[in-house]
């Protein structure tokens, strides 16, 4: 069976990288013998795909987006209608887990594709392509006499070693794989990104992972991670990796068999992850460093003991007081770090956030960002939210949901939204020459700036813009860093 599957997305100043989750799914549906085609993209700055996909003729099209990306998913969607009307859709992800009779309706969609989405989409196109009733099979949402039908959960993959690696073959890496890279502390081309586990056992009330991976985690063994890094070596000239998992370090065992298996193997491979302050400690760091560890990335969140407990953050002990020895031990072990803060909490004062800005200066991150709390779908934030009436839940679906460039947040609990604007702009603007020019090690910024003023110089009139209206520093490197993708991407330049 063909079958088409999009990553719809919204291009921001972050760095732009592989759609893994997708890739999995073409993965596993190349390995029971379907025929994929799979396109990452905007679809405001796609030109070509839609004639793609018709020339492709697939018999299922699949969309996959975060919350922010909605309204263009949408927009997609009616349009691949309009070309390729007999077509089965279906959608995926996040949001349409835990938005799914909305998403099927708002798409007009066929299916919603439930959780976890590797066996699911098998069995689903194994079935279509032999004319099987699909009635049955787990983890399906779709309508049926004008009736919501929901199929039974589909288990959560035990064995994460029997998945296929990402079919990254299917898709052009080269734009993914130019400078600066998505590891901040190692400025290079030839970067990307893996999973070692899925699920995850802490409940941050911001944090909706759990809908599709669950609170119990899922490892894949030291052996096929690194297995996986010597394929990228070998296929793509891999030179660093940055982990994706919520956090790497949950065992200290197992991290430590990996370093000794990179190291066994003499992989010369710089890395970065996600840590917790809780979940490292100068022996682990050590070791990890020893193999290639550039930098460790923390969500610090709030320097009050009290946000950190609304946020779910807290846990025995000062939690400060770890996060303050964490930082220290990175410095000296020249382990870079980043840090990021979450502002607009519940219960916060204008005192908890100078608790905040406080502990950001004293452990002196190399890269420092500060957030609006985001309600997003599937959190427990979001169910308070509208418990509460802190959010409009007819508030639409689009790129106001973005976390990193929103002029305003979506909520106002108990600032508003105009004075969150305001903290918020100071406090990046304090550490934005910390962020952006202090050491060669960050984003090359310099050499983002030449390749935009010669490629598109108008852009910079944008970005000059936002900062006149926000008078926020660092939505200029957004805009240029999102321009920079745009070029890298759509008009092959590095």
């Amino acid at each position: 069976m063909k079958v088409t599957l999009v990553n719809a997305q919204v291009l921001d100043g972050n760095n732009v990288v592989p759609p893994l989750g997708l890739l999995y799914v073409a993965g596993s549906l190349e390995a029971a013998g379907h025929e994929v085609q799979i396109f990452d993209a905007d679809p405001e700055h796609e030109t070509t795909m839609l004639q793609q996909i018709k020339d492709f003729n697939p018999g299922l099209i699949g969309i996959s987006f975060l919350t922010v990306a909605y309204e263009r998913a949408e927009g997609l969607c009616k349009a691949l209608k309009k070309v390729l009307p007999d077509v089965m859709y279906c959608a995926g992800g996040v949001h349409a887990t835990v938005k799914p009779e909305e998403t099927l309706k708002a798409f007009d969609l066929d299916l919603i594709i439930m959780g976890e989405g590797e066996h699911t989409m098998v069995d689903l196109c194994n079935r279509l392509s032999k004319n099987e009733s699909i009635e049955d099979a787990p983890g399906l949402l779709y309508q049926k006499d004008g009736a919501i039908v929901r199929t039974e959960p589909r288990e959560l993959i035990q064995d994460l070693d029997s998945i296929p690696f990402p079919a990254r073959h299917l898709i052009d890496m080269t734009p993914y794989l130019k400078p600066p890279g998505i590891i901040r502390g190692y400025a290079d081309k030839n970067q990307t990104t893996i999973v070692t586990s899925r699920g995850c056992p802490f409940k941050c009330i911001y944090c909706g992972s759990h809908n599709i991976f669950g609170r119990k985690t899922r490892r894949r063994s030291y052996q096929n991670v690194v297995d996986e890094i010597e394929h990228l070596a070998k296929n793509f000239g891999i030179r660093g990796i940055y982990y994706c998992d919520d956090t790497f370090t949950l065992s200290s065992r197992w991290v430590k068999e990996y370093c000794n298996e990179l190291k066994k193997r003499k992989l010369d491979i710089k890395w970065g992850c996600q840590s917790r302050v809780d979940q490292t400690d100068r022996a682990l760091m050590i070791e990890m460093k020893s193999s290639g560890l550039v930098q460790l990335d923390f969500g610090v969140e709030s320097g009050s003991e009290k946000i950190l407990k609304v946020l779910g953050k807290g846990g025995a002990g000062d939690r400060t007081s770890q996060i303050k020895e964490s930082f220290k031990l990175c410095k000296e072990l020249d382990i870079r770090t980043l840090a990021t803060f979450i502002i607009g909490n519940p219960t916060e004062t204008k005192e908890d956030i100078d608790e905040s800005f406080a502990v950001a200066k004293e452990i002196q991150a190399d890269y420092t960002a500060f957030y609006f709390l985001t309600p997003y779908p599937g959190t427990d934030i979001y169910d308070q939210a509208i418990a509460n009436g802190w959010l409009d839940p007819n508030l639409p679906f689009s790129e106001i949901w973005a976390h990193r460039q929103p002029e305003l947040p979506l909520m106002a609990i108990t600032f508003s939204q105009e004075d969150l604007r305001d903290i918020r702009r100071n406090l990046q603007n304090h550490f934005f020459r910390k962020n952006y020019l202090v050491r060669s090690g960050n984003i090359s910024f310099y050499s983002i700036l030449s390749t935009i003023f010669f490629r598109n110089p108008g852009i910079f009139l944008t970005a000059f813009g936002k900062f006149l209206r926000t008078r926020r520093m660092d939505y200029i490197v957004e805009t240029l860093n999102a321009e920079y993708w745009r070029i890298k991407k759509y008009e092959g330049a590095g």
